[in-house]
C-alpha cells in the first residue's frame, strides 16, 4: 500500500512540473516546401483564392518608419530600459542549419523534385501559437478595396498648401489615419502552425496556384493603362496540401502531397542554458 502512495505521489509532481518544463523551452522550427516536376495530378479550378494575409508574414516584414530630424536640434541618446525577453517571441531565422543545407543541395541536384521555398522560426512552447506565412515572390493577384481612396490621399498629398509657420506646425501635427494595405496573393502560399499539447503538432496549409484568364480578361489587359484598375483572372487552377500531424525534435518530418511536399526539421532549445537539447 506504501509503494501505490508513492506511485500516486510521483505521478502527481510530474504531472504539475510538465507545464513548467514547457515555459522553459523553445523550438526551431525549419520548413523546405518542394514541388514534384513530375506528377499527373489534376489541379482544381476555383473562382477565388484562399487569403493567406491574416498569417504573421516574417518573409515580407514592414518597412522601417523614418524618422524625421529637424537641423539645429540636439541628438539625444536614451538608454533603453533592460526587459526580460519574452519566452514566447517570434523570431525569424535566416540562415539553414546543416541539415536543412544539405537537404536543400540534394533535392536541387534531384531531377523529380525542386525546392520552392525555405522558412525559419524561433517560438515559444506556451500558448498562443502564432499561424505563420510561408510564400514565394511571385505576386498572382493584388487586391486593393481602397483602392480610391489611396488615390485620392495621394492627390491631396501632391496639392501644393501655402500656409504660414502657425499653419505649417498645425498641418505637421495632425496625419491622415492610414489605409489597410492591398491584399497580395501569391503563386505559392500558405500558412503553417507549430502547437504543443502533450505533443507537438505541425500543421500545414499550402497552395501553389496559376491564374486562368478567359478571352474577355486577355482582351481587357491588353487595353489597361497603368492608371487604370487592372483586370482581375476568371479563375484559378490550385494545388493544395493541407495536413496535420504529431512530430519530434531532431527529425526530418516529411509531409507528402501528389504535387507539393514539406521537409520540416524542428530543434527544442532550452532557454536558460541556449542550448540544443534533444
Amino acid at each position: 500500500m506504501r509503494y501505490i502512495n508513492y506511485l500516486i505521489l510521483f505521478i502527481i509532481c510530474f504531472l504539475v512540473a510538465t507545464p513548467v518544463l514547457a515555459q522553459d523551452t523553445r523550438y526551431r522550427v525549419e520548413l523546405l516546401v518542394l514541388t514534384h516536376l513530375h506528377h499527373a495530378q489534376e489541379p482544381r479550378e476555383l473562382p477565388f483564392l484562399e487569403d493567406y494575409s491574416p498569417a504573421m508574414d516574417l518573409l515580407t516584414p514592414p518597412e522601417p518608419e523614418e524618422e524625421e530630424v529637424e537641423e539645429g536640434d540636439a541628438l539625444v541618446l536614451e538608454t533603453p530600459e533592460t526587459e526580460e525577453p519574452d519566452p514566447n517571441a517570434i523570431v525569424h531565422i535566416e540562415e539553414m542549419s546543416e541539415v536543412m543545407r544539405e537537404a536543400w543541395r540534394r533535392l536541387r541536384l534531384s531531377a523529380p523534385f525542386r525546392p520552392e521555398q525555405y522558412l525559419s522560426w524561433e517560438q515559444g512552447s506556451t500558448e498562443p501559437f502564432p499561424a505563420l506565412r510561408i510564400h514565394d515572390k511571385e505576386v498572382l493577384m493584388v487586391v486593393d478595396p481602397y483602392a480610391e481612396q489611396r488615390l485620392e490621399l495621394l492627390a491631396q498629398e501632391e496639392t501644393t498648401v501655402f500656409a504660414d509657420s502657425a499653419g505649417l506646425d498645425d498641418l505637421n501635427e495632425t496625419e491622415e489615419p492610414g489605409l489597410p494595405d492591398p491584399v497580395v496573393f501569391y503563386r505559392l502560399d500558405g500558412s503553417v502552425t507549430l502547437t504543443r499539447t502533450r505533443f507537438l503538432h505541425l500543421e500545414l496549409d499550402l497552395q501553389l496556384r496559376e491564374a486562368v484568364w478567359d478571352e474577355v480578361s486577355l482582351t481587357r489587359a491588353e487595353v489597361m493603362t497603368p492608371e487604370t484598375e487592372k483586370p482581375q483572372p476568371s479563375a484559378f487552377q490550385v494545388f493544395a496540401l493541407r495536413q496535420s500531424r504529431q512530430v519530434k525534435t531532431r527529425r526530418m518530418e516529411y509531409f507528402d502531397g501528389p504535387v507539393l511536399s514539406v521537409l520540416a526539421y524542428i530543434t527544442s532549445i532550452a532557454v536558460e542554458a541556449n542550448q540544443e537539447t534533444d
